[in-house]
């Protein structure tokens, strides 16, 4: 059976008790690609993180009321928007690697220490996905994050009238920033990468799980504004479990398939889990048995 074949089955078996046209009804994703569209991402970031969080004060706001860094220009953007309201409620970015300054391409290169991030020869085959937030209105229920909402199993049930008509109900909101991830996938293939690393609220690892969506861990948790933890993942692979695990989140990120035709055609089966290779290795043995440099 072809990878196409595969999918096509996959999906027959899930639109049963699927998810996504109610998701489809209830938001839309824009690349923000304009400088107009940019400084509405900004702004929604200040939102965020400086007034919401007070996370990001020292990291690019001003007294323009937006957040941006360095690493701004080199990245693609992507909006949400909540068309009931036509409101922007969300954001993402994708910081793409630099082959001019490999080992200072993305922010997690700054404040994590693992090996992978440091080799010029693996950097340019990674991207950095960051700024994933949404807006205090959607950040209401207990259990949800500080950037983003929860996600349980409970969230996918929508109320349906009697004439067929389809009542969005509180639930459809923890589903939203499934669709950033979609943009976010789709902007990393696109420019050929599967690989990519990013930083989490510890309490959202359990959402990726609960999704299907799996990682590797690269190190201990960091302290930047609040305790967060670096992970990797390969997009192939994660849609690979994701079909297994949640196929209706699947069939949202995946855009019903869409994506993970593409990042199989893109990665080829061929996708190695090189995080922890020999090469790798070599390097953190010697990082664990060089002694620290003296004051």
């Amino acid at each position: 059976m072809s990878t196409q074949d595969f999918l096509a089955t996959c999906l027959d078996s899930v639109r049963s008790k699927s998810f996504y046209p109610a998701y489809q009804k209830a938001f839309r994703i824009i690349q923000a690609d304009t400088n107009a569209l940019k400084e509405v991402v900004f702004r929604l970031r200040y939102e965020i993180y400086c007034v919401d969080n007070d996370m990001e004060q020292t990291s690019g706001a001003s007294t323009s009321a937006m957040e941006k860094d360095a690493f701004d220009d080199n990245s693609l953007h992507y909006l949400l928007y909540h068309k009931m309201t036509d409101e922007p409620v969300g954001t993402v970015r994708v910081v793409m690697p630099r082959t001019d300054r490999p080992l200072s391409s993305f922010p997690l290169q700054f404040v994590c220490d693992h090996p992978l991030l440091h080799m010029p020869d693996r950097v340019h085959r990674f991207c950095e996905v960051s700024r994933l937030c949404m807006t205090r209105d959607f950040r209401r229920r207990p259990g949800d994050g500080r950037v983003l909402p929860s996600y349980n199993e409970q969230d996918q049930a929508v109320r349906m009238n009697a004439d067929g008509t389809t009542v969005f109900i509180r639930r459809v909101i923890p589903f939203a920033p499934l669709g950033l991830l979609r943009a976010a996938f789709e902007g990393a293939l696109d420019n050929g990468l599967t690989d990519c690393v990013c930083v989490m609220d510890p309490d959202q690892l359990y959402a990726l799980q609960r999704i299907g969506l799996s990682y590797r861990v690269l190190g201990p948790r960091l302290d930047i504004g609040g305790q967060q933890q670096p992970i990797i993942f390969n997009i192939k692979h994660a849609l690979d479990n994701m079909i297994l695990q949640n196929p209706p989140c699947w069939e949202i990120v995946s855009d019903r398939g869409r994506l993970h035709i593409k990042a199989n055609e893109l990665d080829q089966n061929q996708w190695q889990d090189q995080i922890f290779d020999q090469q790798c290795m070599d390097m953190i043995f010697e990082r664990l048995t060089t002694p620290p440099p003296r004051a």
